[in-house]
């Protein structure tokens, strides 16, 4: 699953840089404003599904009820399918976009844009593995069980990888972001 997803990303990726090649011009100032200003949002939106699926899984440690646990459970997938999934991609694919039709020159030209490229797929592919894997494959075990959640030791195994994988995709994000907006380790040198 994470091969066949890296492959999809990296080919949508070049298929990006393919278009933008062959058929495109450096984008117009307001252009770029608009793309600048919907890459933002889409980050945002990333950003507040990550923090939402983080406060959820914090907050199920405090859940002792059957229902409480399933509620959580179920908007850590809401947050996932609304928020987190369509703000990583549109992310992602402004960030590749901007990147490519701007004065930065692609995605490879600078440290820190190749670095926000593999940053953001990898939080993504971490996100898609160990989030989605609890999410859609252990949870739903753990909700058809007849055990009580607080019972079941795959329901405590499942929320701390939960936990887990979220912090370091909240990190990995935070991380993107700051460098985003510092800009370090300057341009490639290349041969």
């Amino acid at each position: 699953f994470v091969i066949t997803l890296l492959a999809i990303l990296l080919l949508l990726s070049l298929l990006c840089v393919f278009i933008s090649k062959k058929f495109l011009k450096k984008l117009a100032h307001k252009k770029k404003q608009w793309w600048l200003i919907i890459h933002v949002i889409s980050v945002i939106i990333y950003f507040s599904g990550i923090f939402g699926q983080l406060l959820v899984t914090i907050s199920m440690t405090f859940f002792s009820e059957q229902s409480q646990i399933y509620v959580g459970i179920l908007f850590v997938s809401y947050f996932d399918h609304y928020l987190t999934i369509p703000g990583a991609l549109a992310s992602l694919f402004t960030g590749i976009w901007l990147a490519l039709r701007t004065h930065w020159g692609g995605l490879t030209k600078y440290y820190w844009i190749l670095t926000k490229w593999i940053g953001n797929m990898f939080a993504i592919i971490l996100g898609s593995s160990i989030t989605g894997n609890v999410v859609y494959n252990l949870f739903p075990q753990i909700l058809s069980s007849n055990l009580h959640p607080l019972q079941n030791p795959l329901y405590f195994q499942s929320r701390k990888m939960l936990f887990l994988g979220i912090s370091i995709s909240f990190s990995l994000l935070t991380f993107l972001v700051v460098i985003s907006y510092i800009k370090p380790w300057g341009k490639r040198k290349i041969r």
